[in-house]
């Protein structure tokens, strides 16, 4: 079934694509899991789940 094509103003609003899995990195990997277990403010919290996701990063270096 074919989708109905914005009309009016909702055509003029441009859309993000979404990211596709295949560009997802292994530090996004890690991110991801890394906020699951956040709590507090977005902003912070994306930090902190990209810190954490550095330092496994880095870990798993020293591991290979």
């Amino acid at each position: 079934m074919a989708r109905k094509k914005p009309e009016g103003i909702e055509a003029l609003v441009p859309k993000t694509e979404p990211v596709s899995i295949q560009e997802i990195t292994m530090l996004d990997w890690y991110a991801a899991f890394a906020l699951m277990s956040s709590t507090g403010i977005p902003e912070t919290a994306a930090k902190q789940a990209f810190d954490r996701a550095e330092a496994m990063m880095q870990e798993r270096e020293k591991r290979l």
